[in-house]
């Protein structure tokens, strides 16, 4: 079955280095992609030491709950220097936000939040004593510590990485305008188009689930679909579902 997005021109603003797999999924359902980077992602302001001074001893937590591949990417390494030291038995549990951060960190989770939101891994988190690691973005909120902190847990949040806003260069600017489709696939790619073109957008604007949709709302970006869940499957699905009811 031929897709709605075949032959559509479909603007995607992840970073340089995230683009590729969503890209593809797009490519293969006949897509024109229209590449407007507009977020990056970088090192915390201290260059990752709290992080690494953490990780480093990540073992003293009962559990560690990662919400998105990037910051999966950056607590595997530890983990696999664990394994390679033949310390698995000392892991605690771990908990992902969708099934493509649980992958990313290369060791079995012990609750994977599907649909892939924070809320709902807060929803599913279980009640309990003992100690929580919560590994995040810089523009993540404290929703979901609160949350497991309600339950009982002593949580300690440390970031990951920052998201830094990029500006499109002037001929990225009217293609992006000029195209069908807009994939938002965070809030802060939602902030970074609108520090660089307002609230003017392709017709259809599809966002990556509810966080994604709220700040999209917050600054007047209408939205024709929103995705169920934080994954690009999810995400490419609202945005042919939303061009087949246009």
């Amino acid at each position: 079955m031929t897709s709605s997005l075949n032959g559509r021109n479909v603007v995607i603003t992840r970073s340089i280095a995230q683009n590729e797999s969503l890209r593809r999924l797009l490519e293969a359902r006949g897509a024109n992609v229209v590449e407007v980077p507009l977020i990056a992602i970088a090192e915390p302001d201290d260059e990752g030491r709290e992080r690494d001074e953490v990780l480093h001893r990540f073992h003293e937590f009962d559990w560690i709950v990662v919400t998105s591949p990037n910051g999966a990417d950056r607590v595997a390494p530890f983990f696999s220097a664990a394994q390679a030291a033949g310390d698995e038995q000392r892991f605690p549990h771990i908990a992902a936000v969708g099934e493509a951060t649980a992958r990313s960190l290369g060791v079995t989770a012990s609750l994977i939040a599907e649909p892939a939101r924070a809320d709902v891994l807060a929803e599913q988190f279980p009640a309990g004593a003992g100690t929580v690691l919560v590994v995040q973005g810089n523009l993540a909120d404290e929703s979901l510590s609160d949350a497991i902190a309600t339950k009982g847990w002593s949580v300690t949040r440390v970031v990951a990485y920052q998201t830094v806003s990029l500006r499109p260069t002037e001929d990225m600017k009217d293609p992006a305008l000029n195209a069908d489709v807009l994939l938002l696939a965070s809030g802060s790619a939602v902030t970074a188009w609108f520090d660089s073109f307002g609230t003017h957008t392709p017709h259809c604007v599809v966002a990556i689930g509810p966080s994604t949709a709220k700040v999209a709302h917050a600054v007047g970006i209408d939205l024709a679909a929103v995705a169920e869940e934080q994954s690009l499957e999810s995400l490419i699905q609202a945005a042919e579902q939303a061009l087949e009811n246009l």
